[in-house]
């Protein structure tokens, strides 16, 4: 080797260890920085095409981050994101609602109610026992009415935090697009780009707790971003967020969706893939489910309780068709009471091959709601047909006649009977009960049924479960109030003995079978219970599991938190552990690193000499 390449090789070295030195001294005055990521930058041996002429170039400062740790650290932070917002909203919920023997709890206070019916059987005339019903009965009526505004109250609150986390997405996503820009341009001109990147890194960290973000970059290192469900939220230029609160959020009603504008102006909106992940997802997710599912176990509790109450039952009686032998068998029920929306006609037998079936026919006002889809009742299997009484009472018999075919004769004639008869010997098929479930609309001394519970819409209305509007139970637990005819005159509750001469027991007893006693079927878009198997039991059950079923929810909620937290810390630790500075091997590098200068130099040092004395030499 020349002198004059040992020279040369003796600066290359300088400036190759000068910029590892400045990179080392970098990454341990920024260790503690967040964001901040191990630096780097690798010599590569250069030959000057000799054999005896060698340097070191030095290559860009390098980032040292394993981007897939990082975007599986990113996913588990928008899945951690997700489950703080549902769990801190369900306990919220469920701290409000209490525990099934709290004071002041749904259960407790139907108890309450439930315990008031009980001793005013003891003594119908009780001025005192009925005070205290109607006192009973007004207090949970109020409850049920807190208990649905603390639901609306907390999706309104829901969706409030979806129109602030959508405004700094799209902060975000401006500040994305400018910096992706300078980071082109700054690669273009052949300088590193390792800091900017941490930049753009914290940019999309905080971004992926939104939204459960897909990232990465093309085969040209531009950047890509788009939601799970594929819609772009960057490329080359930023889409935006759209979202504006909705007028009204009471319930039943839904919510405007999230959509993704483009640089072009078409919109999308975000699909159910993008609900499961970040804060956006999380509010959205709690105010299109999991909170209008709790409205809902809400307005099954008031519609079930406020229907039992003033349902009038009439069972059907054997009949046939007069011949002797007959030959068609069935039954005969009263179904002059069968004129309000919501009423129903409910039927079973068993078909030609032995199997049990159930034929539900509801009432409607509105013929455009017909045919009415299977859930329109809570039963399982039933066969539900919709019968339009706006037709009147002389449509009842044809429109019954139509659901159930040639296997069955009806006739409904003007005195209000409906029979249904069935040859047997023909079709095989047997009728085993009939019965009409009409709605008490007044409250009157005569009678069992009392409607102690009103719907407040409208003036006040009788609750009959009408499907017209929606349905009536939507919302119910927010309107229901006492009868305003039992305030006015609490004796109604005494009722009346069969003669007309007194008061009589009967009507408490109805009233308090109808809560503790008496088993029905719930709807299962309540929640509890599935739709081939709805929950069937008391009123009072019912209270109960309102309460366990929002229980079960928050601390499922709290569950899938504690998960993603653990997930969380441990993709956390395993990511920062790529690209963390550990400062005790920086110190030991920067010490080689100094070394290596040192020799450098002495090698100069030692080139100036020789060239001192060759000098001397020619002069």
């Amino acid at each position: 080797m020349s002198l004059g390449s040992a020279i040369h090789s003796a600066f290359a070295g300088l400036r190759a260890t000068q910029s590892k030195l400045a990179v080392t001294s970098d990454n341990i005055a920024n260790a503690n920085t967040v964001g901040y990521t191990r630096k780097s930058v690798e010599t590569i041996a250069n030959n000057a095409g000799s054999s005896s002429t060698s340097t070191v170039v030095s290559s860009q400062v390098q980032r040292q981050v394993d981007e897939m740790l990082r975007d599986s650290y990113w996913q588990k932070s928008s899945s951690n994101a997700f489950e703080q917002v549902v769990a801190d909203f369900t306990k919220r919920l469920d701290d409000y609602m209490g525990k099934i023997d709290s004071e002041s709890s749904l259960p407790k206070l139907l108890n309450n109610f439930n315990s008031s019916l009980i001793k005013l059987a003891s003594d119908p005339k009780s001025q005192s026992n009925q005070s205290q019903v109607i006192s009973s009965a007004r207090t949970f009526a109020a409850e049920l009415n807190a208990s649905s505004a603390q639901v609306q109250s907390l999706r309104e609150g829901a969706e409030a935090g979806v129109t602030s986390e959508v405004e700094r997405t799209n902060l975000l996503l401006k500040d994305i697009e400018v910096l992706e820009k300078d980071i082109i341009a700054e690669r273009a001109s052949g300088r590193s780009v390792a800091g900017m990147n941490d930049v753009m890194d914290q940019k999309l960290g905080e971004l992926s707790k939104y939204l459960d973000i897909d990232v990465h970059r093309d085969g040209d290192g531009e950047l890509r971003i788009s939601t799970v469900s594929g819609l772009t939220l960057y490329d080359v230029k930023a889409a935006q967020l759209s979202f504006s609160s909705s007028a009204s959020l009471g319930p039943g009603a839904v919510g405007n969706p999230v959509e993704v504008v483009s640089p072009s102006g078409s919109r999308s909106s975000l699909q159910p893939a993008d609900f499961k992940g970040g804060t956006i997802g999380g509010r959205l997710t709690l105010r299109d489910k999991v909170l209008p599912e709790a409205q809902a176990r809400l307005d099954e509790l008031a519609a079930q309780l406020s229907q039992s109450l003033s349902t009038n039952t009439k069972q059907g009686v054997a009949g046939d068709d007069g011949n002797s032998p007959p030959v068609k068998l069935g039954y005969k029920v009263d179904a002059s009471g069968f004129k309000t929306s919501g009423d129903r006609i409910e039927m079973s037998f068993t078909d030609a091959h032995g199997n049990a079936r159930d034929v539900t026919f509801v009432a409607v006002s509105d013929p455009s709601l017909l045919p009415l889809d299977g859930r329109a009742t809570a039963k399982a299997d039933d066969i539900v047909y919709g019968i339009d009484i706006s037709a009147g009472a002389a449509s009842l018999q044809s429109q019954v006649a139509s659901a159930l075919g040639a296997s069955f004769e009806v006739s409904a004639p003007a005195s209000g009977e409906l029979q249904i008869f069935a040859d047997t010997g023909a079709t095989s098929a047997k009728l085993t009960s009939l019965m009409v479930k009409s709605t008490q609309t007044t409250a009157r001394q005569s009678g069992l049924a009392l409607p102690v519970f009103y719907d407040s819409e409208n003036g006040g209305t009788p609750y009959s479960g009408a499907l017209e509007n929606g349905g009536q139970k939507v919302g119910y637990a927010k309107r229901i109030t006492i009868n305003d005819a039992l305030l006015s005159n609490p004796g109604l509750l005494e009722g009346q003995d069969p003669s007309g001469s007194g008061a009589d027991q009967a009507r408490a007893q109805f009233l308090t079978e109808a809560i503790s006693s008496t088993r029905i079927d719930f709807d299962p878009q309540s929640g509890i219970g599935g739709q081939g198997a709805p929950y069937h039991g008391t009123i009072a059950d019912f209270a109960n599991e309102v309460i366990s079923k929002q229980g079960q929810v928050a601390t499922s909620a709290k569950s899938a938190l504690t998960s993603a937290k653990t997930a969380l810390s441990l993709s956390q630790k395993a990511y920062e552990s790529s690209y963390k500075v550990d400062v005790d091997t920086e110190l030991v590098n920067l010490m080689q690193l100094q070394n290596a200068y040192s020799a450098n130099a002495r090698v100069l040092n030692a080139s100036n000499k020789l060239f001192e004395q060759l000098m001397a030499l020619v002069r």
